[in-house]
């Protein structure tokens, strides 16, 4: 079963601005940030594809998608192309806060 080797959030802003940050640094601004995000994605690679990078939409005010659409979403994803641990706590956490 490929596992995630790691991984990053980009964080776009609506004034068009996009940061990088690590779940360290986009738990600790969440809050800070909140009413000025127009798009989160999870990148990250497997330890099987080095070179390839998967980007999971956590959130985009481009559509109205619920959370619970997002998270089954995710879990029907086949885990042996996007990884067992893909979709982790945080990842429901922010899709949840922000959907």
């Amino acid at each position: 079963m490929s596992r995630v080797k790691n991984y990053l959030y980009i964080i776009e802003f609506k004034d068009g601005d996009e940061k990088t940050m690590s779940k360290e640094s986009l738990e600790q601004s969440v809050d800070d940030i909140f009413n000025e995000v127009s798009k989160i994605i999870k990148q990250y690679r497997l330890h099987s594809e080095r070179k390839k990078k998967y980007n999971m939409t956590l959130f985009t005010d481009e559509h109205n998608f619920t959370s619970q659409e997002y998270i089954e979403h995710y879990h029907d994803m086949p885990k042996e192309v996007w990884g067992q641990d893909f979709l982790e706590d945080f990842d429901i956490e922010i899709i949840n806060m922000f959907n």
